[in-house]
């Protein structure tokens, strides 16, 4: 009985845009699906054929499998209201998104858990120069936030040495060329990953190049196993990836 009250002098806002929102995050005009539409392939959640079952592996993944476990991601980001989240929080400066999406990230991570509670969230770092240029780095935002809501701990161990192109950039000749060599670990990195689970997160998958290579200097340095946890989920041939306005 007092809920109905409580709406109608304080009616939930859609986080993105301000207009009512029946579920304390989202508006009608802006949801954020529960998870992507399946079927998915069961390790880098690309999106299958609908004529195959949900969880076989893609094409890429049978060819040759990534150094990733698993990757888990909470929506497709062809959806537009998907992507109206995404670049908002990459582009339009909206780093206040980062908490909302970090904390479903966060409640996802505790259904993919299987009995582990002492996982570590590691954020794919951005370029300093982008970071300057951007004010803040959207993934660890996002790491911090689901560390919070999933109550695990979260190191940003990784750091990148060069700025690359978009992946999802016209003219990139190999997206896997394009990050190659572009991660190393930071000091005291080993000490924090060693017989870890460690989950890399990021705002969107494309290819998987980038979280691909993330992944491999965590397993030199000695990560059990490694996921990836990110809030959408590209087609590696997306030209809108990333780069479309706000």
């Amino acid at each position: 009985m007092v809920e109905p009250f409580l709406d109608a002098l304080h009616p939930a806002r859609c986080r993105l845009c301000g207009g009512y929102a029946g579920n304390d995050l989202a508006c009608s005009e802006h949801p954020l699906p529960p998870e992507p539409a399946p079927p998915r392939c069961g390790r880098c959640a690309a999106g299958l054929a609908p004529v195959l079952p949900d969880g076989a592996k893609c094409v890429s993944c049978r060819r040759r499998s990534p150094p990733f476990h698993r990757a888990v991601v909470l929506a497709d980001y062809r959806d537009e209201s998907v992507r109206a989240w995404v670049l908002a929080l990459r582009h339009g400066g909206r780093v206040d998104l980062a908490e909302p999406l970090g904390a479903l990230l966060g409640e996802r991570l505790d259904l993919e858990q299987d009995g582990q509670v002492d996982e570590l969230l590691v954020p794919v770092p951005l370029h300093r120069w982008r970071r300057i240029e951007r004010g803040y780095d959207q993934a660890e935002r996002l790491a911090r936030a689901a560390a919070r809501a999933a109550h695990r701990s979260v190191a940003p161990v990784l750091s990148r040495l060069r700025s690359t192109a978009p992946q999802g950039s016209a003219g990139t000749a190999s997206r896997a060329a394009n990050v190659r060599g572009a991660f190393a670990a930071r000091r005291g990195a080993r000490e924090r990953v060693l017989e870890r689970d460690v989950w890399l997160v990021d705002d969107v998958v494309t290819s998987c190049a980038t979280v691909s290579e993330c992944a491999r200097v965590l397993r030199r340095l000695g990560a059990r196993r490694v996921g990836v946890l990110a809030v959408a989920r590209a087609g590696a041939d997306d030209g809108r990836v990333l780069r479309s306005p706000v």
